[in-house]
């Protein structure tokens, strides 16, 4: 998979990159704070999801699924996104990171979470930093996402498993051997009571050292579910 991407540098130029990968995961349950992981499980619990075989989980997803639109098209009204970050390598070997939407059919995840995962498009900005910019204040970096208006999560990233164990786990969970992966780091608790099957997802990725945002909106679009 090829994606052309602008990467925004500290000092303010935009550089156009190509993004590669040949793999693609979500991970799942990647909360250092077991309580944090362990609320995660109930929220989904409470929706019918099974809790998972073990914690962090890999998920792995079409690689051409991913996508910086900011339509989605889903099959039927039980569909929610949760913010993350993506992260993919450019075609030199960059690391890159974005903000992101792991969007997931929440009734289909009472079945199968790996097919959950596949049956989305998986959301992500259109703009992205150098992993090399950030990677001494990753900890502080904040994660917002607010559905049909109101907030829905928010923490740091410093509450997520660091981007180097990801994608150790990943590498030893990897479909192919020698692959390029590209990963989205799982999410954070939402604030409310449940999940939101939002219609607008607004996700934020802020970083307050540098004093910059990346921002990406997008709608849903609600197709039939019908045999």
């Amino acid at each position: 998979m090829l994606m052309d991407v602008s990467v925004l540098r500290e000092n303010g130029v935009c550089e156009k990159k190509t993004l590669k990968w040949d793999a693609c995961v979500a991970a799942g349950y990647t909360g250092r704070d077991q309580a944090s992981v362990l609320a995660h499980v109930e929220e989904l619990r409470k929706i019918g999801v099974p809790a998972p075989d073990k914690v962090p989980s890999m998920y792995w997803v079409e690689p051409e699924r991913v996508s910086s639109s900011n339509t989605l098209w889903v099959v039927g009204d039980f569909t929610s996104g949760e913010v993350e970050v993506f992260l993919a390598r450019t075609e030199e070997g960059e690391l890159c990171v974005t903000v992101a939407s792991d969007h997931t059919d929440r009734a289909l995840e009472t079945v199968s979470v790996a097919k959950a995962k596949q049956i989305c498009s998986k959301i992500v900005g259109a703009a992205f930093w150098r992993m090399d910019e950030i990677r001494g204040h990753w900890d502080s970096i904040e994660l917002r996402c607010w559905a049909d208006g109101k907030l829905y999560q928010e923490g740091t990233l410093g509450k997520m498993l660091q981007p180097e164990k990801l994608f150790e786990l990943a590498q030893e969970d990897s479909p192919c051997s020698s692959c390029r992966i590209a990963l989205f780091s799982g999410t954070l608790p939402t604030l409310g009571e449940g999940l939101i099957y939002g219609e607008k997802y607004v996700l934020s990725l802020k970083d307050p050292l540098l004093n910059r945002e990346i921002r990406h909106e997008y709608s849903v679009r609600i197709l039939p579910d019908r045999n």
